[in-house]
């Protein structure tokens, strides 16, 4: 059980829960520079939890993102930088030295519309940039995470592949066997095989789906893997914005089943709190008795 690994939980919704209105198009990324004691306390919490691993709160830390607030593509990627460098501080300074800081590279528009996607040529500079500064903040491992698309998924990794760290991708579900953008996801899988991505994962779906996806992941992947779903009943909000919270109890009989069937790595994202990863490490507490 010792090699059983804790990711962290959700930010943006932390955020929510705790009184932060949340800009359109930069989302959480304006908590880095606005409320940045908050950011770190969150992530604090996690590594007092138990969490081996916490995310950089750069999920929309980019160019593209900024722009959309209105400024121009100098000053957007200025700020985008700003906010980038500082997400990694703050996760740096809640870290103890056995934690792992994962640098969070999300789909350049939308996570939850694959069909925004602005094309491959866009997409190599854009991600080739955020893997550059992440790699210049040195964090451990680089993670494109919520990925909706193979087309996307592809690029990023090209982009990222001169970088030297290593690479977590994680999807997202419209049903256990597919992407929010209809490709199969045993398809996807295949394709990772030619590139070197050491942990595959499933992120952001709702509990019952990836309960179900495990399977894909057991039948089509042969290397590390792991799971951190989404809280919310229903489907996933897109602002982060969650009414009705599944209970801990399914929560945790998914993360054991994940266990159970060769899971490296799990965690929570929207709408998991450091209650859920403390819970996470007393379950693997009872495992290894």
């Amino acid at each position: 059980m010792a090699s059983y690994k804790i990711l962290d939980g959700a930010m943006g919704s932390e955020l929510i829960k705790r009184g932060l209105t949340l800009p359109n198009h930069i989302w959480s990324a304006d908590a880095n520079i606005h409320h940045p004691k908050l950011v770190q306390k969150i992530h604090r919490q996690y590594v007092d939890a138990g969490a081996d691993y916490i995310i950089t709160n750069t999920f929309r830390t980019s160019p593209r993102a900024y722009q959309k607030t209105g400024l121009n593509r100098n000053k957007a990627c200025q700020m985008a930088e700003k906010s980038l460098m500082r997400a990694v501080e703050l996760a740096k300074n809640a870290a103890t030295a056995d934690t792992k800081i994962l640098g969070s590279i999300a789909p350049l528009e939308d996570c939850y519309k694959p069909e925004l996607f602005p094309g491959r040529d866009t997409a190599l500079s854009e991600f080739s940039q955020l893997g550059r500064w992440l790699d210049e903040a040195n964090v451990d491992i680089l993670i494109l995470e919520t990925m909706n698309s193979i087309e996307e998924t592809e690029a990023g990794i090209c982009a990222l592949k001169n970088v030297n760290l290593p690479l977590w991708v994680s999807f997202v579900l419209k049903d256990e066997g597919h992407l929010l953008s209809g490709d199969r996801l045993s398809d996807t899988l295949n394709m990772l095989n030619s590139f070197q991505v050491e942990m595959v994962l499933l992120n952001c779906s709702p509990l019952g789906r990836t309960k179900r996806a495990v399977d894909n992941i057991v039948d089509n992947w042969s290397d590390n893997w792991g799971i951190y779903p989404n809280l919310g009943r229903g489907e996933p909000s897109p602002d982060g914005c969650i009414t009705e919270y599944e209970p801990m109890e399914k929560y945790l009989s998914v993360v054991e089943c994940a266990f159970n069937r060769g899971a490296s790595v799990v965690g929570g994202c929207c709408g998991s709190s450091y209650e859920h990863i403390a819970e996470i490490k007393k379950l693997i507490y009872n495992f290894a008795e």
